[in-house]
Protein backbone atom coordinates (compact mmCIF):
# COMPACT_ATOMS: atom_id res chain seq x y z
CA UNK A 1 0.00 0.00 0.00
CA UNK A 2 1.71 3.15 -1.07
CA UNK A 3 0.93 6.29 1.01
CA UNK A 4 0.61 9.61 -0.70
CA UNK A 5 2.12 12.09 1.83
CA UNK A 6 1.73 15.12 -0.86
CA UNK A 7 -2.30 15.46 -0.06
CA UNK A 8 -1.71 16.23 3.78
CA UNK A 9 -1.66 19.40 5.13
CA UNK A 10 1.52 21.15 6.10
CA UNK A 11 2.88 23.21 9.48
CA UNK A 12 5.78 25.31 9.46
CA UNK A 13 7.67 24.61 12.87
CA UNK A 14 10.38 26.94 13.78
CA UNK A 15 13.72 25.66 15.48
CA UNK A 16 17.11 26.96 16.46
CA UNK A 17 20.40 25.74 14.81
CA UNK A 18 21.06 22.99 17.78
CA UNK A 19 17.60 21.87 17.05
CA UNK A 20 18.31 21.53 13.30
CA UNK A 21 21.02 19.62 14.19
CA UNK A 22 19.80 16.81 16.15
CA UNK A 23 16.52 16.66 13.67
CA UNK A 24 18.95 15.89 11.21
CA UNK A 25 21.07 13.92 12.92
CA UNK A 26 17.59 11.67 13.96
CA UNK A 27 16.98 11.73 10.25
CA UNK A 28 20.45 10.31 8.86
CA UNK A 29 20.38 7.76 11.68
CA UNK A 30 17.22 6.47 11.30
CA UNK A 31 15.98 3.18 9.47
CA UNK A 32 16.22 3.21 5.58
CA UNK A 33 12.42 2.22 5.73
CA UNK A 34 11.86 6.00 7.79
CA UNK A 35 13.73 8.07 5.74
CA UNK A 36 11.39 8.51 2.89
CA UNK A 37 8.73 9.64 5.04
CA UNK A 38 10.86 12.46 6.12
CA UNK A 39 12.88 13.36 2.54
CA UNK A 40 11.05 16.90 2.52
CA UNK A 41 11.96 17.51 6.27
CA UNK A 42 15.45 16.65 5.34
CA UNK A 43 15.88 18.12 1.96
CA UNK A 44 14.51 21.69 4.28
CA UNK A 45 17.34 21.45 6.70
CA UNK A 46 19.83 21.07 4.05
CA UNK A 47 18.92 23.99 3.01
CA UNK A 48 18.45 25.85 6.09
CA UNK A 49 21.94 24.76 6.54
CA UNK A 50 23.28 25.84 3.21
CA UNK A 51 21.89 29.24 3.89
CA UNK A 52 23.05 29.67 7.32
CA UNK A 53 26.97 28.45 5.68
CA UNK A 54 26.71 31.00 2.77
CA UNK A 55 25.74 33.79 5.32
CA UNK A 56 28.59 32.97 7.50
CA UNK A 57 31.02 32.75 4.74
CA UNK A 58 31.67 29.12 5.28
CA UNK A 59 33.51 27.59 1.82
CA UNK A 60 33.35 23.76 1.43
CA UNK A 61 35.73 21.95 -1.17
CA UNK A 62 35.44 18.53 -1.80
CA UNK A 63 39.48 16.94 -2.20
CA UNK A 64 40.97 14.61 -4.68
CA UNK A 65 41.22 12.15 -2.14
CA UNK A 66 37.06 12.60 -1.20
CA UNK A 67 37.64 14.53 2.04
CA UNK A 68 35.92 17.53 2.61
CA UNK A 69 37.68 20.84 3.69
CA UNK A 70 35.59 23.01 5.27
CA UNK A 71 37.04 27.31 6.13
CA UNK A 72 34.95 29.50 7.87
CA UNK A 73 35.59 33.11 7.10
CA UNK A 74 38.18 33.56 10.35
CA UNK A 75 40.27 31.19 8.84
CA UNK A 76 39.47 27.80 10.80
CA UNK A 77 39.87 24.63 8.85
CA UNK A 78 38.47 21.59 9.22
CA UNK A 79 38.98 18.36 6.84
CA UNK A 80 36.53 15.29 7.33
CA UNK A 81 34.96 13.17 5.72
CA UNK A 82 31.66 14.37 4.18
CA UNK A 83 28.04 13.46 4.90
CA UNK A 84 25.66 11.97 1.77
CA UNK A 85 24.24 15.54 1.32
CA UNK A 86 26.99 17.51 1.32
CA UNK A 87 27.86 15.83 -1.73
CA UNK A 88 24.35 15.44 -3.50
CA UNK A 89 23.96 17.61 -6.11
CA UNK A 90 27.42 19.03 -6.32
Amino acid sequence: MEENFNQLPTYSITVNAFEAGVLMGMIEGAEERVKPSLSGVRSQLVAMKRDVEKAEGVVKNLLPNGMLEITDEDGNRIIRAPYSWEVEGN
